[in-house]
């Protein structure tokens, strides 16, 4: 076929004294060398190249159609009841943690954190001994902060891979997914924001004091660790009101003073408690009255502000959706669930009446549970099961599978599925 396109037949060459004809086979139909010029053979060729493209395109999309009304169906499948596939015997204190990690989950409390398998082998154990353990998981890197201590654990799948020893009281860590931690600390007459390395190295500080900047009441760092945010808290005349900062580290923050790109204190006497990196160019900060939206890729960039006209109860993220959990003013049921998109569209409103002690996201769906059931619920609003268990929950961990979980309870760990 190359021959062919490129000018030179080699069914015309000189030399050739063969009297065969050479056939060539093009959309069924066979033409003989003899019949036709250089340039209606390429016309025919190309004809041909684009009828199998146009085929191929068809086929794609019939495949695509098929697999959305798939999805669509699946996503609306309703379940009655789940089975136990697999149970261990716990043997921890009550007071013990669980969270999602791998193909399995991690346990942590105030004597050490743990990694087991998806079946409850055990991979590895870090004891330590902390006043009040705090979590952070990004990708595979975790960091368990001691929390009014001075000293963080850094473990990744095959177990520690380096501490830090802040020297100072720590007050909330976050970690990036190579390991960079970011720690607030606290002494008599300032408050730290500080990074280290995975090898619990001292990289950056930044300087904060209540009559300057403010006090740092949330920080949240990006996955690749070249950007920060942190809402302050501060005082201005009579009001107390909110700064929300961006830091970056990269080559971008070298130039700008103290690395700082940008700042936003638009928020007046409402006070924002919760930023969030969704993703590592889109961070979102949760105010008492408002939800705002930022895209930074150097610079931060206000992109939506979306008014909250109720209390806000509860938070949560996943890395493509933002959940509220707001008191319902309106007749009917006590709570509404608010989710929106990275991009501040909103996906699903709802109201229930339960309360639940954790709820977060599985996926397209909202995943809640108390110590008496759990229940799962699709962007539509659709119930897809509330189910009630005889034993304690202490927690239900999703394994990135809908319908299949990890479920906590007070005497096992339990894989269940549900049917």
């Amino acid at each position: 076929m190359a021959d062919i396109i490129s000018g030179h037949s080699r069914f015309n060459k000189g030399g050739n004294s063969s009297t065969e004809k050479k056939v060539i086979q093009l959309s069924g139909e066979p033409l003989q060398n003899d019949d036709l010029d250089e340039e209606q053979l390429q016309n025919k060729i190309k004809r041909h190249r684009k009828n199998r493209i146009i085929g191929t395109v068809v086929i794609l999309a019939a495949v695509a159609v098929m697999a959305l009304v798939i999805m669509k169906a699946m996503d609306n499948i309703t379940y009655k009841e789940y089975v136990v596939e697999n149970s261990v015997n716990r043997d921890d204190s009550q007071s013990s943690r669980y969270v999602p990690y791998g193909d399995g989950y991690i346990r942590y409390s105030n004597d050490g954190v743990s990694y087991y398998g998806k079946k409850g082998n055990a991979i590895w154990n870090q004891t330590f001994s902390m006043q009040k353990p705090q979590l952070k998981i990004c990708g595979d890197c975790v960091a368990v902060g001691d929390i009014n201590g001075s000293t963080i654990y850094l473990l990744d799948k095959d177990g520690t891979i380096g501490t830090v020893d802040t020297s100072l009281t720590i007050s909330q860590i976050e970690v990036a997914q190579q390991g960079v931690v970011a720690a607030v600390l606290e002494d008599n007459e300032a408050n730290y924001i500080n990074l280290y390395d995975r090898q619990g190295e001292h990289i950056y500080s930044v300087k904060t004091t209540l009559a300057g900047d403010g006090y740092p009441l949330d920080i949240s760092i990006s996955d690749d660790a070249t950007k920060l945010i942190a809402s302050y808290l501060y005082v201005s005349g009579e009001q107390i009101k909110t700064n929300v900062v961006f830091y970056n580290f990269s080559e971008v923050g070298q130039n700008e003073t103290e690395r700082v790109v940008g700042g936003f204190n638009h928020y007046d006497s409402t006070i924002v408690g919760d930023v969030h990196f969704i993703r590592k160019n889109r961070a979102i900060a949760v105010g008492e009255n408002v939800l705002s939206i930022y895209s930074i890729k150097e610079y931060p960039k206000l992109e939506k502000e979306i008014p909250i006209n109720s209390s806000i109860e509860r938070v949560f993220f996943s890395e493509d959706y933002i959940g509220l959990v707001l008191e319902n003013t309106d007749s009917g049921d006590v709570y509404k669930l608010l989710v929106y998109s990275s991009n501040g569209d909103k996906v699903l409103e709802t109201t229930f009446n339960t309360q639940y002690d954790q709820i977060k996201f599985d996926g397209k769906s909202v995943l809640m549970s108390n110590s008496t059931s759990f229940a799962l619920l699709n962007f539509n609003g659709k119930v897809l099961t509330n189910q009630t268990v005889e034993l304690p929950i202490e927690g239900i961990l999703p394994t990135g599978i809908r319908g299949y979980y990890i479920l906590v309870n007070s005497k096992y760990i339990q894989n269940i599925r549900l049917r």
